[in-house]
Formats: C-alpha cells, structure tokens, sequence
C-alpha cells in the first residue's frame, strides 16, 4: 500500500511539473530578456574644457597674472563675484545712426587678433590699425607694430575716430587692474586725438566648448560691464558685437568660428556692416569737439 501511495504522489507530481513548465519557462525566459535589453543612453552633451587648464589667452598661450591680481570673477577682497550680475551686460544707448564705409576713411583700429581679422578680412580698406596677435592694455606702450609704437602711431596724424578692442587676452587677470590700463589709453586717446570720437567695443565672446576655468562668457561680461562704464556718450560710446554673433544661450555662435574665439574669414565683412549701423551723429561730434 504504501508503494502504491509512493508510485501515486509521484505520478502526481510529474503530472504537476509537466503542466506548469511551460509558465516557469515563459517567466524564466522573460527575466532573461530584460536583463539583457541595453538601457538607452543619454544625449550626448556639448563638449566643454574640463577647467583644468592654465590661464591662457586668445590663442592658447599662457598668460602671466600682474602681481597681486585676483582670479577673474572674484573681487579684489578675494570674495565671489556675484553670479547673478555676470548674465548680461550694459544696453547700449540708442543714439547710432546708419554710415556708409566712407565714414571709416579717417578711422583707426586698436586690438588684438580679432582687429587683425577684422583688418585682413573687413571691408575698411581706408582706416589704419594698431593691431597684433596677443596685445593687452597694460603692454600697449612697448609693444610695436609694423616697427612703430603707439605713441608713434597717434601723434602721426589726427584721426576723426578711434576703435579699441582690447581685453581677450587679460580676461583671467584681476578686472580693476585690465581697467586701469584700459582707462589710461581712452585718456591718452584724449590728449593726442583731441578731435576723435572714441570707440571702446565690448570683448566677443566664445563658444562653449572654448570656455576654461578662467576664461568664460562670464568672465568677460564682468570685463565689458567695466569698459561700458567709460563710456559718457558724449565722446566716448560703447558697442557691443555680441548681439550680432551670439547664439540663442549668449555663446558665440559656433557656425561662425573654426576655434571657439575668432570668427571666420567671410563674416568679419557682417562685423563691419553692423558698425556702419552703430555711428554717432555727425551733430554730436561736432558740439563735443567745439567744448
């Protein structure tokens, strides 16, 4: 009896087995299949600089901090500069009036690589530049050009107007030192080229991927808030060219660049078009020269 019993139950459970193996397959099978579905991967992000490289300028070289100089985007007491104010920079006045390039015969550029672009690639054949790859606002005064120094340059001749572009290359420096020597140029542009409008132009940004720990579109927003502020709009005015390059996020566009930081041969002659629409009344040229 108890064989018969024995023989029974087993029966049973092979009955059993054969009946709920296809669900234990199915369900192992299952398991089986999501464990081994690859999960979708993220979108891949813009690549930016890690941060980690030295203070460089506009063409990768290092650049030399003066002593004493505190980090760009801090404050002088050694502070964070305040992360809301670095989004945006000063409007520019509406008081420009459209010129033809005739309006530049008389006019004299000041900058670094950029203005050299804009001289080799622009459509103001006519003007004349002080201009060279690397130039910074406190070695204007040794450095030369084409064998001459600036002072050089603004005592030959009487200019109707003067453009500066200056500060790429000492955004990671402390910003009230760059300002400094900034300040002392406009003065200096006062005294030897008493009947000059001056021009200070905001620094152009650059594209995501060119950012670094030091230098960011932050960081020059700070420095072009304080070349704003020389400005009185009598004789000295602002322009900023971000608004013609930048993307919809306030980087430099990068369909307009090779390197993240200067712009393509083809669109400087864009960059001199927008200047003959950012010009000053001849009428306000001609009251602030008669005081």
């Amino acid at each position: 009896m108890n064989k018969f019993k024995q023989c029974a139950y087993t029966l049973l459970l092979l009955a059993t087995c054969f009946v709920a193996s296809p669900f234990m397959v199915h369900e192992i099978w299952k398991s089986s299949a999501l464990a081994e579905k690859p999960v979708a991967s993220a979108p891949p992000e813009v690549k930016k600089n890690d941060g980690t490289q030295d203070v460089t300028d506009e063409n990768g070289q290092p650049v030399t901090q003066p002593e004493g100089a505190a980090p760009a985007g801090t404050t002088a007491a050694g502070g964070q500069a305040p992360a809301a104010e670095t989004a945006t920079t000063p409007a520019q006045p509406d008081i420009f009036v459209e010129s033809d390039l005739a309006y530049f015969d008389d006019a004299l550029f000041i900058g670094d690589s950029r203005t050299v672009g804009l001289m080799e690639y622009g459509d103001f054949k006519s003007s004349d530049f002080f201009c060279t790859e690397g130039l910074a606002t406190d070695k204007i005064n040794q450095t030369e050009v084409n064998g001459k120094k600036f002072d050089e340059v603004i005592d030959a001749k009487q200019y109707g107007k003067v453009y500066i572009m200056l500060g790429i290359n000492e955004v990671g420096n402390d910003h009230e030192y760059v300002l400094t020597s900034y300040r002392a140029i406009v003065e200096k542009l006062k005294v030897h080229q008493p009947d000059a409008v001056i021009y200070v132009q905001a620094n152009l940004h650059v594209t995501s991927y060119a950012e670094t720990k030091v230098i960011t579109n932050a960081a020059i927003d700070d420095l072009n808030r304080g070349i704003a502020s020389l400005a009185d709009n009598k004789r000295v005015f602002y322009l900023d060219i971000n608004e013609l390059y930048d993307d919809e996020y306030g980087y430099f566009n990068q369909s307009y660049t090779h390197d993240g930081v200067h712009p393509e041969g083809m669109y400087y002659t864009q960059w001199c078009q927008w200047l003959c629409t950012k010009t000053v009344p001849k009428y306000i040229e001609t009251t602030e020269a008669a005081e």
